[in-house]
């Protein structure tokens, strides 16, 4: 009775949190696992909120990403994708070998990183082949080892000169076909997705609700408002992990 009555609460709050995060992911263009992956961990194991946000992303991105197609940077995302391809395995063996704990504290230190890096550096970033190519490898790094890609590639944008309708679109699209690329890696290394699949299926008919309000605030979401949405973010989600590692 109690076991089930815990159950059915952990279910709810899943819920809440996949709406939550994927109506910023909607508004942003990333923060579905950045919001919940934090969230997650109060719910789930570390290892299975990989997985289920690995299972929940691959829809909503693929989804979100063809209706956005039009604004997305296809020569930038390629660099990226490429990039991304040459992380992903070591954030595969990263996820097999460290404990939870130690997973928890990558995460958060990696975000925390990066946000030191943001708020040191106020000039705008110039874009290369190289510095793409590195922050598609960072990513890639990320999304295999935690499901959190999004921070270098989010820091990088934001500090270039993307405007919000770009950056939104091609962090979509990144996200859709590295989710992809991950979720066949995770495979290939024989990981079990059974639970994953089966969380998924009661989450996914929130998340695209969340989608769709978000879609409908967008052009009400001022430049100025996008890029304190990003800092809040990841602050929240890099110290609360840390918190919770303890």
């Amino acid at each position: 009775m109690y076991i089930m009555s815990d159950i059915n609460l952990n279910l709810i709050l899943a819920i809440f949190i996949g709406f939550g995060s994927t109506l910023i992911q909607s508004l942003t263009g990333f923060g579905l696992s950045i919001v919940s992956t934090p969230l997650f961990l109060m719910i789930y194991d570390p290892k299975q909120v990989v997985l289920i946000l690995q299972v929940i992303c691959v829809v909503i991105n693929i989804f979100f990403a063809i209706a956005l197609r039009k604004n997305v940077d296809y020569r930038f995302l390629l660099i990226l994708f490429i990039g991304s391809l040459l992380g992903q395995p070591l954030g595969l063996l990263i996820f097999q070998i460290a404990p939870n704990n130690i997973l928890k504290i990558f995460v958060s230190l990696i975000i925390l990183f990066f946000l030191i890096i943001m708020q040191l550096n106020h000039k705008k970033i110039t874009e290369t082949t190289l510095k793409t190519g590195i922050t598609g490898v960072l990513s890639g790094i990320l999304t295999t080892a935690t499901s959190m890609g999004g921070p270098p590639l989010i820091l990088y944008l934001a500090n270039a000169n993307r405007d919000k309708v770009s950056m939104r679109a091609t962090c979509i699209a990144y996200f859709a076909i590295t989710n992809i690329s991950a979720i066949i890696i995770f495979l290939m290394g024989n990981t079990d997705f059974t639970f994953a699949i089966e969380q998924s299926i009661y989450l996914l008919p929130f998340c695209f609700i969340g989608l769709w309000i978000g879609n409908k605030l967008f052009p009400y979401l001022s430049q100025k408002m996008f890029n304190r949405i990003i800092f809040v973010m990841l602050l929240f989600s890099s110290l609360y992990t840390l918190y919770s590692a303890f």
